[in-house]
């Protein structure tokens, strides 16, 4: 999900592009020890300051921003590139092999029906007793 609008200072701070980014930032934070940020959608001095100690690490450029196309968000995109061709590739393969037939249902065993002669005499029965 690339973003359409800048997140940070000065951004359009959409709440689902802000996640985006904080989830982004939060895979560079655990690679370097860092807490991971809550994935609030909000854009506060947390998350700025994460953006920018993610600019500072691998960018070199650092406003604070993640702009569509911009170097933040195609470094942080690439960060996670691996891991998201193993998810496409294990999801592909595991499409057939997880694949099971319809187990063909039991068929419906009917309530046995009493003819009026066979109800006659089972009440007569009850009856008698």
């Amino acid at each position: 999900m690339p973003i359409a609008q800048s997140v940070g200072v000065g951004g359009a701070n959409l709440r689902s592009e802000a996640q985006y980014v904080q989830a982004l930032l939060n895979v560079f934070r655990a690679d370097q020890g860092l807490s991971a940020l809550e994935l609030d959608g909000r854009v506060g001095p947390l998350t700025v300051a994460a953006i920018e100690n993610f600019q500072s690490a691998v960018t070199g450029v650092v406003d604070g921003r993640v702009d569509p196309d911009g170097p933040a968000i195609i470094a942080l995109e690439e960060q996670i590139a691996p891991a998201l061709d193993e998810v496409r590739a294990v999801t592909i393969l595991s499409l057939p092999l997880s694949y099971r037939p319809a187990e063909e249902e039991p068929p419906v065993e009917e309530e046995p029906v009493l003819d009026d002669g066979e109800l006659q005499t089972t009440v007569d029965q009850l009856i008698s007793t």
